[in-house]
């Protein structure tokens, strides 16, 4: 696979608003997790266990953008756009599960493999894995 480009990123965050954006590279930004297997769409509609990097949406308001309520309302529009499965928790390129642990915890957002790297370009984290 040829590597994904920023560009392409731009591409499918298009249908975000701007401030969904930045809660989005918030998030990306201020909430690198690890590694894992998780359920997203193949080309074809259909579930498929991929490897993504997840990221921890309860620390995208250390940004300093977006605080409260607003955080959660706002996700809940990302998902909608992004993640039309399974009740807006499966996307092509983004999935999401809420209270990963079990405890309340961490909200997670998920970014496929293959393109999380491109998605931290982005939002300007220059980590390298």
């Amino acid at each position: 696979m040829k590597e994904v480009t920023i560009q392409q990123v731009e591409e499918i965050v298009a249908v975000l608003t701007a401030d969904e954006k930045q809660l989005l590279k918030d998030t990306i930004n201020e909430g690198g997790w690890g590694d894992a297997e998780t359920t997203f769409l193949d080309e074809n509609g259909k579930d498929e266990t991929v490897f993504m990097y997840g990221y921890c949406t309860n620390d995208a308001y250390r940004a300093g953008h977006f605080k409260g309520r607003i955080i959660s309302t706002m996700f809940r529009s990302i998902y909608k756009k992004l993640c039309p499965a399974h009740h807006n928790q499966v996307g092509r390129y983004i999935s999401h599960c809420n209270d990963w642990w079990g405890d309340g915890s961490g909200d997670m957002l998920f970014i496929r493999s293959g393109y999380y790297r491109a998605f931290e370009r982005w939002a300007g984290n220059v980590v390298i894995r």
